[in-house]
């Protein structure tokens, strides 16, 4: 009985000692980690998913944080700076120990051009983005004939044009659910009783929409394509679909 006793108190004993121990070891690992991470100096800032801004335009924004205790650095700082560029959606900011910062965009990517004075891209949620040289070479269809008055495209915010923001709707369905028709639409053309039109690439074929039930139009004009084969939309001069679930063919001249 008295053997067992004993047992207990070594058990005891030793379940103390390595408890200390283990206190004692985490107390000086955390002194040691909050000692050193202050001499931890940025020296690297990582930019990723890049494809609409140019890189070094990103850096140039926050490249003043080099040098600095990574510790002292505050990643909301960061994120504000770079999600205040027009062309970022949102950032995802994280630091990499011993001396970096991870930057991952998701960009704001025109989707067509709106031509008025000044050119003023559009992204797909109807969002105003600058025009600027270095990003001119996108291959953007443009939206032709809409209200010109600068006041509804406010930089940094969305169209407050009604029929931009529908043009844009309809853009972003035809771009998921019918896609070689998006690949080659070069115009959309609003015209002065408000109908809308869209010019092809090839040839190009005019296609005439009205103003009134777009979309289920689009979905008209698919199924036409669709029952054509081998013929195809842009074999016609102008397609008229300004008439009620019917389309008016006009075969092109040879």
């Amino acid at each position: 009985m008295q053997s067992s006793k004993i047992k207990k108190s070594k058990i005891k004993l030793i379940f103390l000692s390595v408890l200390i121990l283990s206190s004692t070891v985490l107390i000086k690992l955390a002194s040691w980690w909050s000692n050193s991470s202050k001499n931890l100096i940025l020296k690297n800032i990582s930019i990723s998913n890049t494809k609409v801004i140019q890189e070094n335009e990103l850096y140039d924004l926050v490249c003043d944080y080099i040098g600095q205790p990574l510790e002292t650095i505050k990643i909301d700082s960061i994120s504000k700076i770079i999600e205040d560029h027009p062309y970022v959606e949102a950032a995802r900011i994280s630091k990499r120990y011993p001396s970096q910062i991870k930057i991952e965009l998701i960009e704001r990517e025109p989707i067509a051009m709106l031509n008025i004075k000044p050119m003023v891209f559009l992204d797909k949620n109807s969002f105003v983005l600058p025009h600027a040289i270095s990003r001119s070479n996108f291959n953007l269809l443009i939206l032709n004939n809409f209200n010109s008055d600068l006041n509804l495209y406010p930089f940094g915010e969305k169209v407050l044009s009604k029929n931009v923001e529908n043009c844009i709707k309809w853009l972003n369905k035809i771009k998921i659910e019918y896609p070689s028709l998006y690949g080659d639409i070069s115009e959309m053309k609003m015209t002065s009783d408000n109908h809308m039109n869209i010019i092809l690439s090839d040839y190009p074929t005019r296609i005439y929409l009205g103003k009134d039930q777009i979309w289920n139009k689009i979905k008209i004009l698919k199924k036409f394509e669709n029952e054509l084969s081998p013929k195809k939309l842009s074999d016609f001069s102008y397609l008229d679909m300004r008439y009620e679930n019917q389309v008016i063919a006009k075969n092109r001249s040879l």
